[in-house]
């Protein structure tokens, strides 16, 4: 018997008092899948429908139709309703999701809040002109090597003697990144943070945090002829953390520790972060571009990086024993 969870996670505080009835009566509308049973992972917030698929000897097929039937769901849902009542359906096999062995991370617009270069392009008066190139990237309209060289050019001359202590300060932390990692580490998975920013910062971010690896790009710096300064040169240096070197990464982290990729999961919101979602076992769309949200195996849109652990199936009351 295959078992298929499809869970149920409010991108506000609480999901609509109607959702259980409609999702109820949309899979007993829809062939070939069958009720089996509900599981509550958070008062109002996340809930797990249990479903199973009526021809086992069809599944891969069963599951490819299906699925997007279940996004339309949701995306049909959302239609109506203002950003707190709207909702984050995923669907995946209900056995296994508490079997993740390792944990993925880009850092801009993910473990952190901010885009890192668009913080030092300020100190160029550049920002503006950076965060464009930035989107355009960000939504796959350019390639990112070409991108990140266009936008580091336009960095050359700022002081980085105290930068990387300056910008560290002004870091703010996703919401809920802390209390997943916890959890995370608590359950013996491995973590690291692969990022297409910069690797002063993904250091920093990984100690505080708590992870085990941290990979980035690295920015060269020269001495001003003018002040005798140290500043940065408008150029990298070393191999660049693109989408291709992420799925790279995340293979070679994984094989580092004996962990099959099938037991790992990629979570992140660029176009760059979709190759090592595809060879992770699993792959996370947090708040991404409608391209990623479209292409990763599930989104989620919450206010709160500790809503994935709803995705892996934990309860509210199973989450604060991992944290606390």
């Amino acid at each position: 018997m295959s078992l298929y969870s499809a869970t149920i996670i409010s991108q506000g505080t609480s999901y609509p008092n109607e959702l259980t009835g409609s999702l109820y009566q949309f899979i007993e509308d829809t062939p070939g899948v069958l009720f089996h049973s509900i599981h509550n992972l958070a008062e109002t917030k996340a809930i797990d429908f249990i479903v199973q698929l009526e021809h086992e000897a069809d599944q891969k097929e069963v599951v490819a139709s299906i699925t997007p039937k279940f996004k339309q769901f949701a995306q049909d849902f959302n239609a109506k309703k203002e950003k707190k009542d709207r909702i984050d359906l995923i669907l995946q096999p209900h056995e296994g999701r508490k079997d993740k062995k390792l944990f993925i991370f880009d850092m801009d617009s993910t473990l952190i809040t901010q885009e890192v270069i668009e913080m030092i392009a300020g100190y160029a008066g550049v920002e503006d002109k950076v965060r464009e190139i930035t989107e355009a990237a960000m939504r796959g309209e350019l390639d990112f090597n070409q991108s990140l060289a266009q936008r580091v050019g336009l960095l050359r001359g700022i002081e980085s003697e105290k930068l990387w202590d300056e910008l560290e300060s002004r870091l703010i932390v996703t919401p809920g990144a802390p209390e997943l990692t916890k959890g995370l580490k608590k359950l013996g998975i491995t973590l690291g943070v692969l990022s297409g920013g910069f690797i002063p910062l993904a250091n920093r971010l990984k100690k505080k945090l708590g992870l085990d690896y941290a990979f980035a790009n690295n920015l060269k710096v020269e001495t001003d002829s003018n002040t005798g300064k140290e500043v940065l040169s408008g150029e990298t240096f070393g191999e660049i953390v693109n989408g291709d070197k992420k799925a790279e990464l995340l293979q070679r982290i994984a094989k580092e520790n004996g962990i099959d990729v099938k037991n790992a999961v990629a979570v992140g919101d660029g176009a760059n972060d979709l190759k090592m979602m595809g060879v992770a076992g699993w792959g996370i769309a947090w708040n991404a571009k409608p391209k990623v949200q479209e292409e990763a195996q599930c989104a989620l849109n919450s206010t709160s990086l500790r809503d994935v652990f709803y995705i892996l199936g934990y309860s509210d009351p199973e989450i604060e024993d991992l944290i606390k």
